[in-house]
């Protein structure tokens, strides 16, 4: 299990909605990490990375990249 294309994720924490100041970014090897840490459903947190959902509850205050390893 876990990260097999090598890739890291980043989630950013924001103060408000409106996500203009970083509050914290967490580095995380899977979205199931991100799932552990925002006590999200994994599922959840897909849909909304990949556009299919809109933010709602603590997602509103999230954003998720991922860039390749170095």
């Amino acid at each position: 299990m876990g990260n097999k294309k090598n890739l890291i994720w980043y989630l950013t924490i924001f103060d408000s909605v409106e996500k203009t100041n970083p509050f914290k970014v967490i580095k995380c090897d899977t979205i199931n990490e991100m799932s552990y840490y925002l006590n999200v459903d994994s599922q959840i947190i897909s849909n909304y990375y990949h556009g299919q959902i809109k933010a709602r509850g603590v997602l509103k205050y999230c954003n998720i990249t991922q860039n390749l390893k170095m």
